[in-house]
């Protein structure tokens, strides 16, 4: 289905298909569209399959395997951590130096 299309708009097309193309031509008409889509389907697969051979061959492959074995970093939970250690650090040296006097 096409997004952004609902079932309105599904019944408009096909009312407009009728009056415009005519009911007896319409079986064949929705079965060349059906071949048409089937071939850009096809065509969108072999270029999806020779881009994945090209990066295979090209050692693209490679990294990307490098890149999906790294240890995800949580950005947020290393920032509030930092944090926080910055904030224990900076009591505990005021409270040593308030006790020293």
């Amino acid at each position: 289905m096409l997004p952004g299309v609902g079932g309105f708009e599904y019944i408009f097309i096909a009312i407009l298909l009728i009056i415009f193309v005519g009911p007896k031509d319409l079986p064949s008409l929705i079965r060349g569209m059906g071949r048409a889509f089937g071939k850009i389907k096809k065509l969108a697969q072999e270029f999806k399959t020779m881009i994945n051979d090209l990066a295979k061959e090209s050692g693209v492959d490679d990294i990307k395997k490098t890149v999906n074995k790294a240890k995800p970093i949580d950005l947020t939970e290393e920032i509030t951590n930092s944090i926080n250690t910055t904030i224990k650090d900076n009591v505990d040296s005021n409270d040593s130096s308030k006790g020293g006097k």
